[in-house]
């Protein structure tokens, strides 16, 4: 793709060394102190209420520590190395800072309280399909590992158990929790909804779920993501006739990723805090 004017280039090292970078770091500072929790009778500790063995708060507050951790990675890194822009790195730190805030706001920002819970059960359904995932490893026999092993799954049995009385609780079909799988594209899409569909901002509503897709393919060290990187113009034909060129990114492209998760990150924290809030 072709690269951003000197002009984009300046105006987006700004944005980020400016306006970004100090929020980040006053986020990171938060997080290394003792967090805040739901005040008796808050919006947060009533759904807190419905799955105390992983509760709404945990939830929310753990992926805000998880983006607010990422970020402040890209940050460093960023000011460390000079500036300089590695073609896949920062998108795959990018993409984990946005997984985490976006569960935080699938949790924080619907207005009803069942929409809340039921996208808190979930994510908590989720920890247990990862967890199981993390068993079923094979291990050497010569550890001794088989009977712990068991334990372990008997007792994510006894946890989607207590998670399918929560979610029958609070009014949902019990018997299709075994069956929820969390999908992080569709919880990001829904999210964008959340937090842009009233605020006419479609380029971010729409443009974080592409964000999203490109990073993945970044994750999953997909060729066409690297093509993508590609800018045509500035391809060497080889002796055989082959083409070579070199993949790159720019402080554009890294700002505009770090940008949406600075974004959503800012509404989690304050919708974090006003759900804490004494009611």
């Amino acid at each position: 793709m072709p690269m951003p004017s000197d002009e984009d280039e300046h105006e987006w090292q700004e944005r980020l060394e400016e306006r970004m970078f100090p929020m980040i770091a006053g986020w990171f500072q938060r997080i290394t102190r003792p967090p805040v929790t739901p005040s008796a009778g808050s919006s947060l500790a009533r759904d807190d209420e419905a799955y105390p063995g992983l509760p709404a708060s945990h939830l929310a507050y753990g992926g805000m520590v998880t983006a607010a951790e990422h970020l402040e990675f890209f940050r460093v890194s960023f000011l460390a190395t000079g500036r300089a822009v590695p073609p896949a790195a920062y998108f795959t730190v990018l993409r984990t800072a946005l997984m985490g805030v976006a569960q935080s706001l699938w949790i924080l920002k619907p207005a009803d309280r069942p929409t809340r819970i039921e996208h808190a059960l979930r994510i908590a359904r989720d920890d247990i399909n990862q967890r199981k995932g993390l068993l079923s490893v094979a291990l050497p026999s010569r550890l001794g590992l088989g009977g712990e092993v068991e334990t372990q799954r008997a007792r994510l049995d006894e946890e989607l158990g207590e998670l399918q009385a929560a979610a029958a609780a609070a009014g949902l079909d019990a018997g299709n929790v075994p069956r929820w799988r969390l999908t992080m594209t569709n919880v990001i899409a829904d999210v964008g909804d959340l937090v842009h569909a009233d605020d006419g901002n479609d380029d971010t509503r729409y443009g974080v779920s592409v964000l999203w897709r490109m990073q993945s393919g970044h994750a999953h060290s997909t060729a066409s993501a690297r093509a993508r990187q590609i800018d045509p113009q500035q391809l060497a034909r080889n002796p055989d006739g082959t083409l070579t060129g070199a993949a790159t990114a720019s402080v554009t492209d890294v700002g505009t990723a770090a940008a949406a998760v600075v974004l959503w990150l800012n509404e989690a924290w304050r919708l974090y805090d006003l759900r804490c809030a004494p009611a």
